[in-house]
């Protein structure tokens, strides 16, 4: 087949402009098209707001029309893009002539031409074309598979074997069908020789265009065109589809960029841009970019946009009479270029109705709303005439009608229009609202204002169904976006038990109108599951937690925020046997939990747990059954964290244990624990040991302290034990310290012990950890750890000064790098030649930066700080005294950011307090042992959160106050009431991270 490259690349443009969006009709405009399915609906979507099909009249396609071969070139050369010379005049075919000779079909001949230059057609005959016959199907699978680029896949010797097709078209046809571009009838035959209909053409053509792209794809993504399609739209076109996940689209206008919203097609091979305001006259850009630079070809694409015009307006009444009334309704529509209601404000219009009082607005759609004052007892209805002329500021194109006066209104038609729902949602959702006019029409059929004095608007009823309760979705009749038109407004609540649609009547002194509501998901709980524990629930445990799931109406599962809400909590019941008490947890670490209490305390007990919802909508029951295992008994010892392996004199090197019972979870008390797995009262039958041994050299050693600073046992016979709680202080952070000059080792040993029916202590479990003294004679290597990104605390305008409560946080404290949060200390680490880590104290004698402008450095005692300045890169450098004594050098590089500073996690280190006076002065910060990170890696502890909250930007929230009330002051101190026995406590960042702490008060 002879096809030119510039023909193949023109169809790749006309193919990709299929996915762009409609500039005029579509195949709502047609009403033989309503009763197509949505699969080919869009189809012919795709076809007519491409531009390749128009209808046969303003409001029908004819579909079943037969197309002439004429029509069918002018299509033909528009699906492929042709070249088309629109100067011809004269046809290599005999038989076609100019628009002058052949009114009918003339204006086919430079399409003609063009299907023939492009090897389309060979013509009807010899020397013919036949312009006025009809397009047979086979003709139509020839023209496509051509024009598609698959003629060389078409062989003579093969094709369908059908009676109904010609012998030469049976390969076009067979490959046509093979690649799904046409289908054979119900009957099995092609029907080959039948005309073509213009529903087929259309089908027919799509398909085609999908195999074009699949044949021609480009192997990378170009921007083949852009332009402005609306006033506040830009139409992007790619030669092919585009990762959506990955692709970015920037319009610029100039260098300064452009704000708006980038929607793509489904088909990926298009975008518009939605811009915030109207474009103005210029030249723009847009650029594709989040792809790899080897997947895009052309990234930039330009186009030059014009100042929006009103091209047309038009009066859109339907009579030529408007009402006596001072609120007669006028509507009209200005056309912009782009073919859509102008964005211009309706004080871009200018308006005269003679001695009439006039007002003109825009409403929600775009329209134009002009209300005339027509009450004037001097106007006489059936004798006066009223002129309205209005033209636009601008341009001066105008628009004028002479209307009658009649009588005073009545409603005579009632009809709704759409739901409006919050920007961007297609349903009513919890807490938001939806819209719909209540379009009453006067005898004139003209709309009727909402605060017409002859229209009384407490008449409209609105009915739902199924019945939803007022108090959970309210309906009300108004005028709630002020644009003089009747509306009903629904209001959601805390959400309805169902979610879909629900129909709704309304009713006034006009009639009945029924429209659609669509509530989406609400968020109620309509099923409730018991979720797997991931503990057990044992023998004389003060408690257990039974985590709760439910989901809504949609099938969603609820977020703990929405399951533990006053709605769902009155919707949720709750039955338990085989415990002393329980309670559905709304706040706390244990939220959307049943807390199980008073577990008996011998083993092979049952609990039953049952969850249920009950209500009209809903009926859901789920019980579970647990059986009370053994006793909890200590069974390893855990190593949450090492110590080093290597320690210098004056340093220290902490480290962490935990016991852990025989379900694997960590074990906070010892009990005495039976055979049988009962828990019995009395002294507990299990213990924790430690035995801390140490070597003295010329009374130098390293010693083991607990957390408090007491000093383990060093003696085999007589150790350390633990015979109770064990998770404030076994089960803590303890320490091997090192005396100046310490030399040789120190030895911790932990044991979880059982007294045998001997009455003799037997080792279960054992942990030992051993640490070295270093010498002047180790060789150690000394490093400089990393230090992470910092923040421009001296040239941030965010840093200020802070007042709280009686304490005052300085500019010059913040700015100062041996006292600023804002700094980071930088840190020496060694290893010795084993590559072990060495615990080493700090010995820091100096450090500097090199670019002070980027980052400030400060000496306090013997650590060393470095603070943000300005934004950029340098180096630190750091001396320091090393185990020798000897002073050495190492440098850092520091990396300043001006990032805004963000809180990335809220953790409190006590999520149950307990206060013992209310009265007493409390701060939350410190009562909830506060941890707030930001985004630099700082950490700010306890009262450090409440000295630096104005720039973390946390808040506090008092919930679920039990006795009395509870307030909290911007510094974070609480006043409780005498009254009260509990409340919670959350304090939230920002950037939208939490931590609650439950407290309880005894009084």
């Amino acid at each position: 087949m002879k096809k030119s490259l510039s023909a193949i690349v023109s169809l790749a443009m006309a193919f990709s402009m299929f996915s762009s969006v409609a500039l005029g009709a579509t195949s709502a405009d047609f009403k033989d098209l309503n009763d197509l399915d949505a699969a080919t609906k869009a189809k012919f979507d795709a076809m007519i707001s491409a531009g390749i099909f128009d209808g046969v009249s303003a409001d029908t396609f004819g579909l079943k029309d037969k197309m002439n071969r004429a029509q069918f070139a002018k299509v033909a050369a528009l699906i492929f893009g042709l070249k088309v010379d629109t100067s011809l005049k004269t046809s290599s075919f005999s038989d076609v002539k100019s628009e002058a000779d052949d009114p009918a079909n003339g204006y086919a001949l430079p399409y003609i031409e063009a299907l023939k230059a492009a090897g389309l057609t060979d013509g009807y005959a010899p020397g013919q074309y036949n312009p006025a016959g009809e397009v047979t199907k086979q003709e139509l699978a020839t023209f496509l598979i051509r024009g598609i680029g698959l003629e060389d896949q078409v062989k003579s010797d093969t094709g369908v074997s059908d009676k109904t097709v010609s012998d030469w078209a049976k390969g076009y046809v067979a490959l046509a069908i093979e690649k799904k571009i046409m289908t054979s009838g119900e009957d099995g035959t092609f029907g080959g020789t039948s005309a073509a209909t213009r529903d087929l053409l259309v089908t027919a053509a799509y398909e085609a265009k999908l195999a074009f792209e699949a044949v021609n794809k480009p192997a990378k993504a170009s921007v083949a065109e852009a332009k402005a399609t609306g006033a506040k739209q830009v139409t992007v076109t790619f030669n092919r589809d585009v990762d959506t996940a990955k692709a970015k689209l920037t319009l610029k206008k100039g260098t300064a960029e452009v704000a708006g919203t980038v929607k793509f097609a489904d088909d990926k091979k298009s975008a518009t841009i939605t811009t915030d305001a109207r474009l103005a006259a210029g030249s723009y850009s847009v650029t594709l970019s989040g792809l790899d630079a080897a997947e895009i070809d052309k990234a930039t694409a330009e186009f030059t946009a014009q100042e929006e015009t009103v091209s047309k307006i038009e009066f859109i009444n339907a009579n030529d009479t408007v009402a006596k009334t001072s609120k007669a309704i006028v509507k009209l529509k200005a056309t912009n270029q782009y073919g859509e209601n102008t964005s211009l404000p309706a004080s871009s219009f200018t308006v005269y109705s003679g001695d009439v009082p006039n007002s003109i607005k825009k409403n929600d759609a775009g329209e134009l709303q002009l209300t005339l004052d027509t009450s004037d007892e001097d106007l006489d209805t059936g004798v006066d005439i009223i002129p309205v002329t209005i033209y636009e500021n601008s341009t001066r194109v105008t628009v004028s009608k002479n209307f009658k006066l009649g009588s005073k209104p009545f409603v005579s038609k009632l009809e709704l229009g759409s739901v409006v729902y919050a920007a961007g949602k297609e349903s009513l959702g919890i807490n938001e609202s939806a819209r719909v006019d209540v379009l009453q029409y006067d005898q004139y059929g003209n709309l009727v204002a909402h605060d017409d004095p002859e229209i009384d608007v407490e008449e409209i009823q609105v009915y739902l169904t199924p019945y939803v309760d007022e108090d959970d979705l309210t309906r009300e009749a108004g005028d709630s976006n002020n644009d003089d038109i009747t509306d009903i407004k629904f209001s959601l609540g805390s959400g309805v038990d169902r979610s879909g649609e629900f129909t709704f009547n309304v009713n006034s002194q006009a009639g009945t109108a029924t429209g659609t509501l669509k509530i989406g998901s609400s968020k109620v709980a309509t099923k409730v599951e018991i979720a797997d524990m991931n503990n057990v629930i044992a023998a004389g445990d003060a408690d257990a937690y039974v985590p709760i799931v439910a989901y809504d109406a949609n099938g969603d599962k609820l977020s703990l925020e929405d399951l533990t809400n006053d709605t769902n909590k009155e919707r949720l019941e709750f039955s338990v046997s085989g415990v002393e008490d329980y309670e559905f947890m709304t706040s706390g670490e244990h939220r959307g939990e049943l807390k199980l209490k008073g577990i008996r305390t011998s083993a092979s007990g049952v609990v039953t747990v049952t969850a249920m919802i009950t209500t009209a909508n809903a009926n859901s029951v789920v019980t579970k059954q647990y059986t009370i295992q053994k006793g909890r008994t200590p069974e390893s010892i855990k190593v949450i964290k090492e110590p080093a392996k290597k320690i210098v004199g004056g340093a220290e090197s902490k480290f962490e244990f935990q016991i852990i019972d025989q379900y694997g979870k960590e074990l906070k008390n010892l009990k005495y624990v039976d055979d049988r797995g009962n828990v019995e009262s009395g002294t507990p039958n299990y213990r924790v040991t430690v035995v801390a041994s140490t070597y003295a050299n010329d009374g130098k050693s390293i010693k083991v302290q607990e957390k408090d600073g007491f000093i383990f046992s060093s003696d085999e016979s007589n150790p350390t034990v633990y015979a109770g709680k064990l998770d404030d202080s076994f089960n803590e952070e303890h320490k091997f310290v090192a005396d100046a000059n310490a030399a040789g080792i120190a030895r911790f040993t932990a044991r979880i012990e059982e007294k045998n029916d001997d009455g003799k202590w037997v080792e279960i479990d054992k942990e030992v950890r051993e640490i070295e003294a270093i010498t002047a004679n180790d060789t150690l290597t000394y490093s400089v750890n990393t230090v992470s990104d910092l923040f421009n605390a001296i040239d941030s305008s965010a840093v200020a000064e802070y007042v709280y409560g009686s304490g005052k946080l300085t500019v010059d404290l913040q700015e100062n790098p041996a006292e600023s949060l804002f700094a980071k200390e930088v840190v020496i680490s060694a290893k010795d030649a084993s590559g072990n880590t060495v615990a080493l104290k700090d010995q820091v004698t100096g450090i500097n930066a090199a670019d002070t402008s980027v980052a400030r450095t400060a000496l306090k005692g013997s650590e060393g700080y470095v603070l943000g300045n300005k934004k950029g890169t340098t180096t630190v450098n750091i001396s320091f005294r090393n185990h020798k004594n000897e002073i050495l050098t190492r440098q850092v590089t520091v990396n300043v950011k001006d990032d805004a500073l963000a809180v990335t996690k809220v953790k409190a280190g006590n999520t149950a307090a307990t206060v013992d006076e209310a009265r007493a002065a409390k701060n939350v910060y410190a009562l909830m042992e506060l941890d707030v990170v930001d985004n630099y890696g700082i950490t700010y502890e306890d009262s450090e959160v409440q000295q630096y909250a104005y720039i973390l930007g946390v808040n506090i929230s008092v919930t679920n106050i039990s006795g009395g009330n509870v307030s909290v002051d911007q510094y974070g101190n609480l006043t409780i009431d005498s009254g009260v026995t509990s409340f919670d406590l959350t304090v939230t960042s920002a950037s939208g991270f939490s931590a609650t702490t439950s407290v309880s008060v005894n009084n």
